[in-house]
């Protein structure tokens, strides 16, 4: 009895000691909505023009008042709503949406790593405004992500040896191309990705409830492997959805959006959110996740904007939080100042 009783001591002690030894990481990944470095070529001399703010306030501007989160985090994810063209003749169009190649600088000086491009806009100029758009981003070391049909981009960046994957799905192209979407995911897991977080930009605009066509993308991203999904396109935050491990964000709203010179809440949305995961490995391995939501106003002015979001507290941010809640099937965690919507700990479900 007593060779046994030191026996399940000896085993206990090791247990003990093995699980001491186990690493876990922390990984923080920063998304953020619809952010256009631009404006459309019928206003962008105005005075009042995304482009004049630059001039004015340097490329550290848009996102100055979000470096506490983006500059503290390990990656921030963006939807790049518009492209980086210098040379394509103007348009006379409203729906056309375009910054300097200059303004790529902007996403590395705010704490940018990663930018979506699969979104309506892509296409804005053509595809030799698309390349210029993807040369920009590399020349100042921004990854970019989105199958269009222009071509189907995935990427990842890699933190203490971990990899995190992003793609980027447009549903537009998606039905007829989904075999070459598919492949961006297998492609990122053979790269060895323990996370792959999907853009998805569908919806329609300022509907503060998301379409069915949101949860028929879901089940179709969990299929290629996606862990997080990311709504954009809206401009209205929406919903949260949570399955099999997986969090999904219907919609966060806008950013720093230069294609609106106004925010008046008759006819735009100033409300929007900034989600913020915490990632979790042990040993390498990817075990679930946990998702603060930060309530924001995508201008610190109103009704005109001045394309520089700030976070809000108390009566504003909980109104932020009731239009999130609204659209959410269970009951979110609340909002506290200074510490955000912490949400539940999501557990990986390992396939």
């Amino acid at each position: 009895m007593k060779y046994l009783r030191a026996l399940l001591i000896g085993l206990m002690l090791v247990m003990m000691a093995s699980s001491a030894l186990a690493e876990t990481q922390v990984i923080t990944l920063t998304c953020t909505g619809d952010f256009m470095p631009g404006s459309n070529d019928r206003v962008k001399h105005e005075e009042f023009a995304f482009q004049r703010y630059i001039e004015k306030y340097g490329y550290s501007y848009p996102f100055e008042k979000l470096q506490g989160l983006f500059a503290e985090d390990d990656i921030t994810l963006v939807n790049l709503e518009c492209v980086l063209n210098d040379d394509a003749a103007d348009s006379t169009s409203r729906l056309r949406f375009r910054g300097p190649t200059e303004y790529a600088q902007i996403l590395k000086e705010c704490s940018i790593e990663v930018a979506n491009l699969a979104n309506n806009h892509y296409s804005d100029y053509g595809k030799d405004a698309h390349q210029s758009t993807l040369q920009a981003l590399e020349g100042v070391g921004v990854k970019y992500c989105g199958s269009t049909e222009y071509g189907d981009w995935g990427c990842y960046v890699e933190v203490d040896g971990i990899r995190i994957g992003f793609a980027g799905v447009l549903p537009l192209y998606h039905k007829d191309h989904a075999k070459k979407v598919e492949q961006v995911f297998k492609d990122l897991k053979a790269e060895g990705c323990q996370v792959i977080v999907a853009s998805l930009h569908c919806g329609a605009e300022y509907n503060a409830i998301h379409g069915n066509i949101h949860d028929s993308y879901a089940k179709k991203l969990k299929n290629y492997g996606a862990n997080l999904i990311i709504g954009n396109h809206p401009h209205v935050p929406q919903g949260i959805n949570v399955f099999d491990g997986i969090t999904q964000i219907y919609s966060l709203g806008n950013a720093s959006f230069g294609g609106n010179t106004g925010v008046d809440e008759e006819v735009r949305c100033i409300q929007a959110t900034i989600a913020q995961f915490q990632l979790h490995f042990e040993d390498g391995q990817y075990t679930g996740h946990q998702l603060t939501i930060w309530p924001i106003h995508i201008s610190g002015t109103s009704p005109e904007n001045n394309y520089q979001p700030v976070l809000v507290e108390g009566d504003q941010a909980q109104k932020v939080m009731k239009m999130v809640q609204k659209d959410t099937a269970f009951r979110l965690k609340p909002y506290v100042d200074g510490q955000g919507a912490v949400q539940d700990f999501v557990p990986w479900k390992k396939k």
